[in-house]
C-alpha cells in the first residue's frame, strides 16, 4: 500500500529546496526525480507526492494568503521555511482532499514539524492550523465536537 506519510515527507523536503531556491519551476521535475529515487521512500505514495508539490507550487500565493488571515502578530518573511511549507502541505490538504479528516492533516503536520524543526514550532503550527480548520472546515468542526 502507497504510503502517504512518506509522500508528505517528500513534498515537504522538495518544497523547502523549490523554495529556498526562490522558487523556480524549472526545478521541480529534478526535484521530484531526487525525492522519488530515496531509498528510503520506496512505500511512498508518488502519485499524491506529484500533486501535492504541482498544486502547492501552482497555487503558493493563493495558500500564502489563507495563512495570513491565521497567523497572528507575524508576517510571513518571519516565519521559518520549513514552517511556511509545513503550513502550505496542511492548507492544500484541507482545501483540497475533503476525504481527510482535519485532524488527520493536523496531526500529521505537526509530526513533520517535530521531526524536520523541533518541539519549539509545534505550538505555532498547531495554533495557525486549528485557526485555518475553523475557515476552511467549519461544517467538520462542528461535526467533531
Amino acid at each position: 500500500m502507497a504510503n502517504r506519510h512518506q509522500a508528505r515527507e517528500s513534498t515537504l523536503e522538495t518544497l523547502y529546496a523549490w523554495s529556498t531556491a526562490k522558487q523556480d519551476p524549472e526545478m521541480l521535475p529534478g526535484l521530484l526525480e531526487s525525492r522519488l529515487q530515496h531509498e528510503e521512500r520506496e512505500d511512498q505514495d508518488e502519485n499524491y507526492f506529484r500533486e501535492s508539490v504541482y498544486a502547492i507550487t501552482d497555487h503558493v500565493e493563493a495558500l500564502d494568503e489563507v495563512i495570513k488571515t491565521a497567523v497572528r502578530g507575524r508576517s510571513l518573511r518571519s516565519v521559518a521555511q520549513i514552517e511556511i511549507n509545513v503550513l502550505r502541505l496542511a492548507v492544500w490538504e484541507m482545501q483540497s482532499r475533503l476525504e481527510i479528516p482535519y485532524r488527520v492533516i493536523i496531526n500529521e503536520a505537526l509530526e513533520l514539524t517535530r521531526d524536520y524543526a523541533g518541539e519549539p514550532p509545534r505550538s505555532f503550527i498547531n495554533g495557525v492550523l486549528d485557526n485555518l480548520a475553523k475557515q476552511i472546515r467549519p461544517a467538520e468542526m462542528k461535526e467533531k465536537k
